[in-house]
């Protein structure tokens, strides 16, 4: 019991530093390439950070099925109704009987409705049907890109966590 207690003040420190590491690297780096406010990487980042492989894997596959639904059921409902509140109830009610209906979708189904909810919001001020594609387009890019860097992270800090006990190993058993 006193196990659950410990182990999010073990990693608080671990989190901090993907986190606040991943957001720069995110930041200057997608901004250096024209993405002007990267904050869907950022945010994917966030989620999906893990210092455990395989928590960040499923966090990974996670955030990109529910975007990627949320973004397809977007995408169809700009095409058939614009960008509309009548669009955004439509969609909304789309994503949330995908969820449901497929087998094995994440448990955090929640995410897809939720992309829905801000694709279609942001679409309402876009310039048209071409730019609102595109939008849903680049932050599905910015979800695999800050997704990426997230679980890259996990990788970089298992193989550090590994360095550091081969080399405490021998020292510890003199």
């Amino acid at each position: 019991m006193e196990l659950h207690f410990i182990n999010p003040r073990k990693n608080a420190l671990v989190y901090l530093i993907k986190i606040l590491s991943g957001c720069l690297i995110l930041w200057y780096g997608l901004r250096a390439v024209g993405i002007a406010e990267p904050y869907w990487a950022m945010i994917s980042l966030i989620i999906v950070t893990e210092p455990d492989m395989t928590v960040a894997k499923a966090n990974f596959r996670a955030r990109l099925i529910n975007t990627l639904s949320g973004c397809i059921v977007s995408c169809i409902a700009l095409v058939l109704f614009g960008p509309t509140f009548l669009a955004m109830l439509a969609a909304l009610t789309a994503a949330v009987v995908v969820a449901m209906l497929l087998q094995n979708y994440p448990s955090n189904w929640r995410l897809g409705p939720a992309t829905v909810v801000i694709l279609l919001s942001a679409a309402f001020s876009g310039q048209g049907l071409n730019e609102e594609l595109h939008l849903a387009l680049m932050r599905v890019g910015e979800v695999i890109v800050g997704s990426t860097v997230a679980l890259l992270q996990t990788v970089v800090y298992i193989w550090l966590v590994k360095r550091k006990e081969a080399d405490d190993g021998p020292a510890a058993g003199a």
